[in-house]
């Protein structure tokens, strides 16, 4: 059987990457641009995954229509206890903490985003977010698109990353490698733990294997190179872990461990410019109320110490979060206590350079489709393309294609 050269690469530097290092790596191939767009190398975006269908309903509360608690008469948040942002909405009351950066001026709310005929598969919705195709015809992530556009050839190993098992095709990428770990310290070559004592020289070995250059074959020199870049990164990586000390107290979850995760780099100054994290969940079909709402305060309490923590090393002003979810949740509760699939969701940026405010109108209770959805107002790519315009500082038809428009919800000179 032939193989052909991309595919050659794809299952070579897997061999590398899984025999020999803890983190995995996405590739698929070696094509590199040419043309580059100025890069926001002193801007971090923060990519925030609410994995299985975050019911915004329940997250931003359209608390004074009376429909609202006409559709979820047993789950729905009652007025009293809402934190109101506008007099017309509000925040779960769970959601303290994120409401103290709202009043901070550090929240943007984008409300009924999706895309045209939403689909209602977790699968398919969910690669359709990471691609930004409702197609699905393009293969790469949308940040991938933007990492071959912008961060080839920097040689910056960590340029992006991922706190993840495996890398979320929201990353996949033509060109460049995107390494993703869950752990500083799990992050590095695993050697042979019956000859401890031989522990160094086994890395020499692999360093040295994997510096030798070959005269024909571009492909074996890729897979050199991205053996030396993720040796390279794990001893970088490593050392922001010892002696790294909070400015905030994280919550005890994997979210508030994994964004503490994202400061550590942050704060440590080695060039990366998106880092990626998933905390799902937010699938409800059942007892919702206390289940959401358990979801919602990790979320907030995790991002308010972070942030927290950014502050207290100064290094917050550049850094902008963004939340997204695959699809939001049916309005009428079911007779489980919970919600269904639904379509138009709400999504979150925080950081100094949000604008806030409440972006889209509020949800319209009186006019659901015949299953019982809301209609969406905000294409997904708006959203995608004001953070790629204005945070970024990228092409964004160029990456997600023409006539999205901006949503005004970033503040493009803010750093």
């Amino acid at each position: 059987m032939t193989i052909d050269r991309r595919e050659f690469l794809g299952r070579s530097v897997g061999l590398v990457t899984i025999s020999a290092l803890v983190p995995r790596f996405g590739i698929a191939g070696a094509r590199f641009f040419e043309e580059s767009v100025e890069a926001a190398a002193d801007r971090v975006l923060v990519v925030l995954e609410l994995a299985g269908g975050n019911d915004g309903l329940n997250t931003v509360i359209p608390y004074t229509d009376a429909l609202y608690l006409t559709h979820r008469a047993r789950i729905g948040v009652p007025a009293a206890g809402v934190l109101d942002l506008d007099g017309r909405l509000g925040l779960n009351p769970v959601m303290g903490s994120m409401k103290s950066l709202w009043d901070a001026g550090r929240v943007a709310v984008v409300q009924g985003v999706s895309y045209p005929s939403p689909n209602l598969s977790h699968f398919t919705s969910r690669d359709i977010w990471h691609t930004a195709d409702p197609r699905l015809a393009e293969r790469r992530g949308w940040l991938g698109r933007y990492a071959d556009a912008n961060l080839a050839g920097t040689g910056n190993s960590l340029s992006a990353c991922a706190i993840s098992q495996s890398l979320p095709r929201t990353l996949l990428s033509d060109s460049v490698v995107i390494p993703s770990f869950t752990s500083l310290n799990a992050y590095s070559f695993v050697t042979d733990g019956a000859n401890p004592g031989d522990s160094q020289n086994q890395v020499n070995a692999f360093v040295s294997q994997n510096s030798l250059q070959y005269e024909t074959t571009t492909g074996l020199d890729r897979v050199g190179s991205t053996a030396r870049d993720a040796q390279r990164s794990s001893v970088q990586l490593r050392q922001l872990a010892a002696g790294y000390t909070p400015g905030a107290t994280y919550p005890a979850t994997s979210l508030g461990n994994a964004l503490r995760l994202c400061a550590q780099i942050i704060v440590g100054g080695v060039g990366t410019q998106i880092l990626y994290v998933t905390y799902g969940g937010f699938d409800n079909h059942s007892n919702q109320r206390a289940d959401h709402d358990t979801l919602l305060r990790n979320v907030s309490d995790a991002i308010k110490a972070f942030f927290d923590d950014l502050d207290a090393k100064n290094a917050s002003r550049n850094v902008l979060m963004m939340t997204w979810s695959e699809f939001g949740r049916r309005v009428p509760e079911n007779g489980s206590l919970g919600t269904d699939h639904g379509t138009a969701g709400v999504q979150f940026l925080i950081g100094g350079a949000a604008n806030r405010g409440i972006y889209g109108e509020r949800p319209n209770l009186a006019a659901l489709d015949r299953n019982g959805n809301l209609s969406w107002q905000i294409d997904f790519r708006s959203y995608y393309g004001t953070v790629l315009q204005d945070w970024m500082r990228a092409d964004a038809a160029g990456i997600l294609g023409a006539g999205y428009p901006n949503l005004g919800c970033v503040n493009r000179a803010f750093v």
